[in-house]
């Protein structure tokens, strides 16, 4: 084999991602709080999904999570769990599991004077996964009637501002902060 290309395989198989994980390994995952699975970056599901490329291995983790931690978690914490792998499936580019993920998160309706409507941002991000723009519209009107935050900022608002911004451009690319109007992804 010329040196050329010997040296371009192994530079490719040093970028090529590692996404396994070991039995032991998700045996210790599924160990773990709550707050140190889904909160803390860096850590739980967060190892694999924040490198870029495991996304698909994050969301099977956060799924198996579920269904090991079902009996031990609250509501809230269990949206938000669905959500988190609705991302990462959305990330991975597998739509049809992150839709069904994220019709799963909804949560109590909204009532006004709420600090955050949930609901709204589930439905501008499914309605962008299903590329209804007059929906992804309608769930961003809703979002700017939430009281905004101490720093001026309207919960998520940044998020479907991303979806609309580059509404043709794949999940991957709308969430990042290149699309969203704080620069800032979530």
């Amino acid at each position: 084999m010329p040196v050329a290309l010997l040296i371009a395989a192994l530079v490719q198989a040093e970028a090529a991602p590692v996404c396994g994980l070991s039995d032991a390994d998700r045996a210790v995952y599924m160990t773990q709080s709550y707050d140190l699975f889904d909160q803390t970056h860096g850590v739980g599901w967060r190892e694999l999904g924040e490198t870029g490329e495991c996304h698909a291995l994050a969301g099977d983790l956060i799924a198996d999570y579920l269904l090991y931690s079902h009996t031990s978690l609250e509501a809230y914490n269990v949206r938000v769990l669905r959500f988190h792998a609705g991302q990462m499936f959305a990330f991975a580019g597998e739509t049809g599991r992150a839709l069904a993920f994220f019709q799963a998160s909804y949560g109590e309706p909204y009532e006004a004077g709420n600090r955050l409507d949930w609901n709204s941002y589930v439905d501008a991000t499914i309605a962008f996964l299903q590329q209804d723009r007059t929906a992804l519209e309608a769930a961003r009107g809703r979002l700017l009637e939430q009281p905004a935050f101490e720093n001026g900022a309207i919960p998520n608002l940044n998020v479907a501002d991303g979806f609309l911004a580059c509404y043709d451009q794949g999940y991957r690319t709308a969430y990042s902060s290149e699309c969203m109007s704080d620069g800032q992804a979530h």
